[in-house]
């Protein structure tokens, strides 16, 4: 999903009156003119314009030709107060990998283009750090969050809700990236995780003659649920018999890109590898679980070992005999950044605007192009 354009139109007024460029009183470009500064239909500005005037941001007096800000203080006092700010948190997994710069690279684009700034924080899958992050930024009186719901070994809904729900108590308009939490109600940006997983195993199954898998899983998010449904919606439409299909469930927690070949943790995971007979592929849900199923597996003789890099980021569908096609689901990181952004400043300049989930296609390609 993504903004109508008159939402954008908004913005971009709202925008000017923020910076103060359009202060109280003044008047605004001519309908004309605003249509040829955004690239819109005229009717598409006229729709923008009438809200802005629902809202007592915009008028238009009478006896006087076109439209003007409007000087009562009641409809700029929540622009003024986020004045004294222009900051915004922002807490995800880890900006060190690919994956994470570009989503930092988008959403700071976004801002940027408004004059926003950015406090961020490395997550690190690591609950008790973003608590005390966002106690720090409470104090900061930050103008919004963007947070990726932390992934620990258990209490994900539990503790992510406790988080959410003091973001709440400060009236902190909070946009969840990537990963959310069961009736959360909350702006929300992601990939759309099933579909991606599903699309991926299909291809996989087709290309490979697939017809025993073995499913690398990790610890339970919201993101590794749906790639879960994604992978059994593409096995039970093949034909192939779910019950048969081996799944491993690993503590990605564990695997973080720092961890050595013969660390203590890959020898204790050797052993549900040691069941595999008759598997003929692997589908690893995101780049931890694809090094650790990998040097498992290298270790146990398979050519495996391109895949053992730290530095591998997506959801992998790999063939055992290492010949055969090996996919990878590429996620819009940059582009997922900068809809968070895009999101959390609408809500922002709108506090009423209705909850917006926006979901975007994953790219599936063969991996190495």
């Amino acid at each position: 999903m993504s903004y109508k354009k008159y939402e954008m139109v908004i913005r971009g007024i709202l925008g000017k009156i923020e910076s103060g460029e359009w202060g109280v009183g003044i008047q605004i470009l001519a309908e004309r003119k605003l249509a040829e500064f955004f690239g819109v239909s005229r009717i598409t500005v006229q729709k923008a314009l009438d809200e802005l005037i629902e809202r007592n941001i915009l008028e238009r007096p009478p006896n006087r030709n076109g439209t003007f800000v409007r000087g009562d203080p009641k409809s700029l006092s929540g622009m003024a107060s986020r004045k004294e700010s222009r900051l915004v948190g922002v807490a995800i997994d880890d900006i060190s990998d690919s994956f994470g710069a570009h989503i930092l690279r988008g959403i700071e684009d976004c801002l940027w283009n408004r004059r926003y700034h950015t406090i961020i924080c490395n997550v690190d899958r690591n609950f008790q750090k973003v608590e005390d992050y966002f106690l720090s930024l409470s104090k900061q009186n930050i103008d919004g969050v963007i947070s990726s719901p932390v992934i620990e070994n258990d209490g994900y809904e539990e503790k992510n809700r406790t988080i959410i729900d003091r973001i709440d108590q400060q009236k902190t308009p909070l946009v969840l990236l990537d990963r959310t939490i069961p009736d959360a109600r909350r702006n929300f940006v992601s990939t759309n995780h099933r579909e991606a997983s599903r699309r991926l195993t299909t291809e996989f199954i087709a290309r490979g003659k697939h017809r025993r898998l073995i499913l690398v899983t990790g610890v339970s998010c919201s993101s590794i649920a749906e790639r879960e449904e994604g992978f059994f919606e593409a096995v039970h439409a093949a034909g192939l018999e779910p019950s048969e299909q081996r799944i491993i469930r690993l503590n990605d927690n564990l695997l973080s890109p720092e961890l050595l070949p013969d660390s203590a943790y890959i020898e204790e995971i050797k052993r549900p590898f040691m069941d595999i007979e008759g598997a003929d592929g692997f589908v690893a849900l995101n780049g931890r679980l694809l090094r650790g199923a990998a040097l498992v597996l290298y270790s146990m003789g398979f050519p495996l070992s391109r895949f053992t890099r730290p530095d591998l980021h997506g959801q992998f569908a790999v063939p055992l005999d290492g010949v055969g096609d090996t996919l990878v689901s590429v996620q819009p990181a940059y582009q997922l950044g900068y809809e968070a952004a895009r999101l959390l400043l609408h809500s922002i300049e709108t506090p009423s605007s209705a909850t917006m989930q926006i979901r975007l296609d994953a790219d599936v390609r063969l991996f190495g192009e």
